[in-house]
């Protein structure tokens, strides 16, 4: 196995926005009195398109109120006003960092909007450095369609089978995997269900792990865990 390029989700992967977005959502259901069903953040997390929005208008009112809820989710001046490094998840400056020194290719491959995530990399205090991004508006099919992954793969010019996505959420884990990629599962909000368990290839409990894993696949040693 070997691994050239690193393709990172974006929300509750490398930024802490998915707590802040769920309670976004919590609050502005219950102010028209939406009931989320129990399993409702497996299946929007990580996910977008025609897919997603069939899913929101299966759900009792949520038709009516859920262009609002998004405005409010992806509202830009909201997250412009972020203090510098705040969202930051555990090790992000320095996993970027050693991929920049190792000389390892870089995408980030989001659901959503790209000008939204080049607002989130910029509250980072150091410049991040990848090649591509490649936003959910960039793309015909959302997650668990392997589009995003196999378009931002092209964008950095790496074969598939050499590239390891970071995820968070079973949309992108299964995404990736239809994609030919390898896949690390990095734990946020979502735990894993038993369709997810089976796909995730490996997994890490933050960032910096990610680290201690490239290098042990580089020694052959493939460790599954870090």
């Amino acid at each position: 196995m070997e691994i050239k390029a690193v393709l990172f989700d974006c929300d509750g992967l490398m930024f802490e926005t998915e707590i802040i977005a769920q309670q976004i959502w919590r609050e502005e259901a219950a102010k028209y009195n939406v009931e989320l069903p129990q399993d409702f953040f497996v299946h929007i997390t990580g996910s977008g398109g025609p897919s997603r929005k069939a899913y929101l208008e299966s759900i009792p009112g949520m038709k009516e109120v859920q262009p609002e809820i998004s405005a409010k989710r992806f509202d830009l001046d909201f997250w412009r006003s972020i203090h510098t490094d705040c969202l930051n998840k555990v090790g992000l400056i320095e996993l970027f960092d050693y991929l920049k020194k190792q000389q390892y290719h870089v995408a980030i491959c989001s659901s959503s909007a790209k000008e939204y995530v080049e607002i989130l990399v910029g509250t980072v205090s150091e410049p991040l450095y990848y090649e591509a991004i490649v936003g959910g508006n960039m793309v015909k099919k959302a997650k668990p369609d392997p589009e995003i992954f196999l378009t931002g793969a092209a964008a950095i010019g790496v074969d598939p089978k050499n590239c390891l996505v970071l995820e968070d959420s079973k949309q992108g884990i299964l995404a990736a995997k239809a994609a030919g990629m390898h896949s690390c599962f990095i734990k946020d909000t979502i735990d894993p269900d038993e369709e997810m368990q089976k796909a995730i290839e490996f997994q890490c409990t933050d960032l910096l792990g990610v680290i201690d894993l490239l290098e042990g696949l580089h020694d052959g040693l493939g460790n599954h865990s870090c």
